[in-house]
């Protein structure tokens, strides 16, 4: 309280006293306080811009993997296609290769059964003239042993007819 009783009255000796007190307070409290906090600050600020930058360079490699997943997809795909388009081919490359084995092995079925077929008339006509020659020399005996009249004539013949009929 000042000379006179004011109560807003200055008094210059505590004024310069907390000022002085106040000049004290911020030197310890800037080298105990804020220069630890202020380290605390720029390292916490410099994990931050390092995680963010971790950050973008995961973002950066998540994309550039990606970009090669979509890639090596795109690449198994068309591999695949590929496969399935040279699986076709061979397919139908085979069915065609079997078409015509089978195709060969028929004609050579066919021709070997017209060779049989063609073996069995020669070897039924070959028989058919032997019992035809055996017929008429057994009806050229009978009419020269018999009597040559008309009659036993009509009758060795109709009896030779009879034969080739039950021969045959």
């Amino acid at each position: 309280m000042g000379e006179s009783g004011d109560p807003l009255a200055i008094d210059h000796a505590v004024l310069v006293l907390q000022v002085v007190a106040f000049g004290i307070l911020f030197l310890v409290l800037k080298r105990y306080l804020f220069a630890p906090l202020m380290k605390i600050i720029a390292q916490r600020e410099e994990e931050i811009a390092r995680a963010l930058e971790d950050g973008e360079r995961a973002r950066n490699e998540l994309a550039r993997i990606d970009e090669e997943r979509a890639k090596a997809l795109a690449q198994a795909r068309d591999e695949g296609r590929e496969l399935v388009r040279q699986a076709v081919q061979e397919g139908e490359e085979a069915r065609q290769r079997i078409l015509a084995e089978a195709r060969e092995e028929a004609r050579e079925l066919r021709q070997r059964a017209q060779a049989a077929i063609e073996m069995d008339r020669e070897a039924a006509a070959l028989e058919l003239r032997q019992q035809m020659v055996d017929l008429a020399l057994l009806a050229a005996q009978k009419a020269v042993l018999g009597r040559l009249d008309p009659e036993v004539h009509r009758r060795a013949v109709d009896d030779f007819i009879g034969d080739l009929e039950q021969r045959s």
